[in-house]
């Protein structure tokens, strides 16, 4: 398997955005974060730190929030338009229901998940099966629909 370093630099390009620096936490219940204050950067929880497929899929995931940001603040279409909306009005983990469901329903993140399913399976042929009942066949619809901006 390739390195991170490689594997983030590949996916980055892939989205047109600079790579970013990653760091190791400990960061309770959550997979990762994208941080945008002061200075950009992702956390990865730290008992992921040697697991290549679980780092693969955080890494995609916060890059496509990255990646979403960017294309917002620089593009004036609809998804655009609509992305810049959302982000003012995010729900994330400090803000989120007790089961995650506003979380899990947003636009945004069914994009950073449909992304992270789509670029894994791509070109890491890396096969992505989420926990949540019913969500795998609901990315693959997003994903045939989307294709154009995966």
């Amino acid at each position: 398997m390739k390195d991170l370093i490689q594997f983030q630099n590949e996916v980055a390009e892939h989205l047109g955005i600079d790579p970013l620096p990653i760091r190791f936490e400990d960061i309770g219940d959550e997979d990762s974060r994208l941080y945008f204050f002061m200075r950009k950067h992702i956390v990865i929880n730290s008992k992921y730190k040697d697991n290549y497929i679980e780092c693969a899929k955080c890494i995609t995931h916060e890059y496509r929030h990255y990646f979403q940001s960017d294309f917002a603040n620089h593009f004036d279409n609809e998804i655009a338009n609509r992305w810049r909306m959302l982000l003012n009005s995010q729900v994330n983990a400090g803000n989120m229901n007790f089961d995650g469901s506003d979380y899990i329903s947003q636009e945004l993140e069914i994009d950073a998940f449909a992304f992270t399913k789509y670029y894994l399976k791509k070109y890491e042929g890396i096969d992505v099966k989420n926990k949540i009942e019913g969500l795998d066949e609901f990315l693959d619809e997003y994903i045939e629909k989307r294709k154009a901006i995966l």
